[in-house]
């Protein structure tokens, strides 16, 4: 992150100097002054330095739901591990870090390795202070948490669901709802989040959740493999609320029956980064993607305002016809209940015949809804249509020269995301 605190989508790395064995990292925060305007402001600023790099988030809401002064330095241990892996060097993080967190990432690291030994290695991650458990304040009673928000099906479930108390016991009070600029949608796409922050907030202030928003640059300087890691980036952007609430609450990807392992959410990966003061929490996972849209049919603003699309030429908003809209329609169609006005009318049977996904996991949620319409009996016209589609999309991904060619080309494509996402936004 340069001097002036302004997030860039990449650091620079200066040309042929000598890379240590270890990766040490510092962690620094700056809060409430925007030295540009000389202004006060309801932000915090948290920068992670290392290799004459730097990974930043720039937090901006209601003064009351921003992160605490810091207190451990977890989050630089959590953003950087992945990229520590991949290179092969221990990771040091110049600070204090929780005893419970390094335990737990001993076992995460094994466990990534052994899932992707092609991208991951064994290393060792060590603080200049160990924090120990008892060190660490008691759990808030209720439990507070905070809530990745970007408007989408498996976020709004959550929400809803937490709010009105139909996680049982397990349900938190919601101390915020973050959204994320730098993931789906890039740093340089600002219309289209600032159109997101708009539905986003619609949608939060109907069950008076406040919302913060986030720029962070993690993505395009410490991922190495999206699909892998974007659980890891999405829990090191809420854990910046360590200490001030006790969870972390990320939708989940697929329910439990239906698991794709690797992949990057996963229940039980994310219970390897949470700490003793900290959950990491998997919400949702005994539903299924159709079972959410039903979740969600009682409430108008959550509905009104979905956000599903990631790749349409509208980032911010649903284009209606990429791999995510389309299926987000199928969820709903599944349950015969009408589709949201934010999901720009239904699809033909061509539409769903030719729908492409990208990996097994989409795979396997089009499977779902398949069996959710056999379920109800529903004997129209798409369902046939989509049955197709999951056939022949099974036959591409099953062919081993695809799946060798997607890893052959990631460096590539790594490289040409922020130009994509450029061209995107313009």
């Amino acid at each position: 992150m340069p001097d002036d605190h302004h997030l860039s989508p990449s650091a620079d790395v200066q040309p042929g100097s000598p890379r240590p064995d270890r990766i040490v990292a510092r962690l620094t925060e700056m809060r409430g002054n925007n030295e540009a305007t000389h202004q006060s402001t309801n932000q915090v600023t948290r920068i992670v330095s290392f290799d004459d790099q730097q990974v930043g988030w720039e937090m901006t809401g209601p003064e009351e739901c921003l992160p605490p002064p810091l207190r451990v330095h977890d989050l630089a241990a959590t953003a950087l591990v992945f990229l520590a892996m991949h290179q092969g060097r221990d990771l040091h993080i110049d600070g204090p870090v929780t005893q419970s967190l390094l335990r737990n990432m001993e076992d995460l690291i094994a466990c990534w390795h052994l899932w992707r030994p092609d991208l991951y290695r064994i290393v060792r991650v060590s603080a200049e202070h160990e924090v120990t458990d008892a060190a660490l304040p008691s759990p808030a009673s209720p439990p507070r948490a905070v809530l990745a928000f970007s408007g989408g099906l498996d976020a709004s479930f959550t929400a809803w669901r937490h709010v009105t108390g139909n996680a049982g016991r397990r349900s938190h009070l919601l101390h915020a709802g973050v959204l994320i600029q730098g993931f789906d949608i890039g740093l340089d796409a600002n219309a289209a989040f600032t159109t997101t922050v708009s539905t986003a907030a619609d949608a939060l202030r109907s069950i008076n959740v406040p919302m913060v928003t986030m720029r962070t640059n993690w993505r395009d300087v410490a991922c190495v493999n999206w699909e892998m890691e974007f659980g890891n980036g999405v829990a090191s952007c809420l854990r910046n609320w360590q200490g001030s609430v006790s969870a972390a609450l990320v939708g989940s990807d697929e329910d439990y029956a239906r698991l794709v392992l690797p992949w990057g959410g996963n229940p039980i990966t994310y219970t390897m980064l949470s700490s003793r003061d900290f959950q990491v929490v998997y919400d949702g996972g005994e539903f299924t993607r159709t079972e959410k849209a039903a979740g969600i049919l009682d409430w108008p603003a959550g509905l009104r305002n979905l956000r599903v699309c990631w790749e349409g030429p509208l980032t911010g908003r649903n284009c209606g016809h990429c791999e995510k809209c389309l299926r987000t329609k199928l969820n709903f169609m599944a349950l015969g209940a009408p589709l949201p006005e934010s999901l720009a009318g239904p699809p033909s049977d061509a539409d769903i015949q030719n729908l492409r996904v990208g990996n097994r996991a989409q795979l396997v949620l089009l499977q779902e809804i398949v069996e959710m319409a056999e379920r109800r009996k529903i004997r129209q016209s798409w369902v046939r249509a989509l049955k197709i589609a999951i056939a022949k999309n099974r036959m591409r991904l099953a062919v081993p020269v695809g799946a060798a060619l997607r890893r052959m080309t990631q460096p590539l494509r790594t490289l040409l995301r922020p130009l994509k996402r450029r061209l995107v936004s313009q």
